[in-house]
């Protein structure tokens, strides 16, 4: 592989990624004048008689909060952050949950977290940090759910190929803290700040909307379960828990400010591209659906487009795969990145990288995959089908 491609790539994700740590977004969004604390133009009003309380949940919420420490001028009266396992080093209480699939501590930091939503007063202002991964980490099932029913419900939704949207949907008929219920059991003043996960940025489905007034119709709710045969593959009680379920629609507004999103990631990667000379072709959330035919989309742009050098093509959004009944290891980043390979057949002068803005990418610990046509020979070499690799999805070797 061209190692100055290779190199370059590697780079620029990494300059990427911090270009989108919340202590640089914020410094976007966030200013102080005369001790008091603006988002863009909205007053944070933090001047209360009651208690200052900092929450969160997501893979990003921890960072998402102890950026935001520099921006008060009063101390933080009580803390609780729900997180991956390994999370550490803090002055905030933390609570180890599980992802992608709810378990045993996922339902401990639910149940907590409920509780201690529901403790504050009138007097009191809550600032919650939002980010993706929250839906896995923390669980308080409904009455009737069981955890077993959740992890079922779970692992047939991500290997079904639903998006995360949809996963979305169906995850609020079965808790007792998704699509707004959170919100109408807390008394403080809410600000809620949201590092976004998904395309469009849609606020009921990001962490699964714990605060934001839901939307979803029983008519949303049918038409997944038909799309995908879910009366097949899920329990009877299950799917008359999501038939009968309603909504609540009575939860006041509590507002949610974006501070960062697959935008700002693509932002940033076209100045790095400007800065190294080379010409930026942006696609922005155009990367949905099955992953192979995604990959075989940026496979036909990458011939259409490849003449026209030195470009580098930006494409962001989340893609999903539908996995067999014994899958392999991998990923959808790496299964993309497969998928470009195999359709572009070592096709010269071309370098991919696909990658996960978490750092993480299906089970097996990569990020994601880089590939040219030196790894296409590479596997011409040693015999490799990659058709039968992505068959078995297969993609982390």
């Amino acid at each position: 592989m061209p190692s100055e491609e290779k190199e370059f790539l590697i780079r620029s994700y990494h300059k990427i990624i911090h270009a989108v740590q919340p202590d640089a977004l914020y410094q976007k969004y966030f200013h102080v004048f005369d001790k008091t604390l603006y988002y863009k133009n909205t007053l944070i009003d933090l001047d209360i008689p009651g208690k200052l309380i900092l929450a969160g949940s997501g893979k990003a919420s921890l960072s998402m909060g102890t950026a935001f420490l520099p921006y008060l001028s009063r101390k933080v009266d009580g803390s609780l952050f729900i997180l991956p396992s390994g999370s550490s080093g803090t002055p905030f209480t933390l609570i180890e949950g599980n992802h992608p699939i709810p378990d045993q501590k996922s339902l401990k930091a639910g149940k907590r977290m409920f509780e201690f939503i529901r403790s504050f007063t009138e007097n009191d202002t809550l600032i919650y940090f939002l980010s993706g991964g929250s839906s896995a980490l923390l669980e308080y099932p409904e009455s009737g759910v069981s955890l077993d029913d959740i992890q079922k419900a779970t692992d047939t939704f991500l290997s079904c190929g639903m998006s995360i949207n949809e996963i979305n949907v169906l995850r609020g008929a079965l808790s007792r803290i998704k699509a707004g219920k959170l919100g109408k059991i807390c008394k403080a003043k809410c600000y809620i700040f949201v590092l976004s996960d998904v395309m469009g940025n849609d606020l009921s489905t990001i962490g699964s909307g714990p605060f934001y007034r839901n939307q979803i119709d029983q008519i949303q709710i049918n038409d997944l379960i038909l799309k995908y045969q879910l009366e097949k593959s899920l329990p009877a009680h299950i799917i008359n828990i999501f038939k009968e379920y309603s909504p609540i629609r009575n939860v006041d507004s509590i507002p949610h400010y974006l501070i960062g999103s697959n935008m700002d990631l693509l932002e940033a990667a076209e100045l790095i591209c400007f800065d190294e000379g080379i010409r930026p072709l942006s696609f922005p959330e155009s990367l949905f659906g099955e992953a192979k035919q995604t990959g075989k989309m940026i496979a036909d742009m990458i011939k259409y487009y490849s003449g026209q050098k030195p470009t580098c093509m930006l494409f962001g959004g989340e893609t999903t795969v539908t996995l067999n009944k014994t899958p392999g290891k991998g990923g959808r980043a790496q299964e993309l990145a497969l998928t470009v390979l195999n359709e572009l057949q070592g096709k010269p002068g071309i370098t991919l990288l696909s990658a996960g803005s978490d750092g993480m990418d299906g089970m097996g610990g990569a990020a994601g995959a880089i590939v040219s046509a030196h790894t296409y020979k590479k596997a011409q070499e040693l015999n490799l089908c990659i058709e039968k690799y992505l068959e078995k999805h297969d993609s982390y070797h």
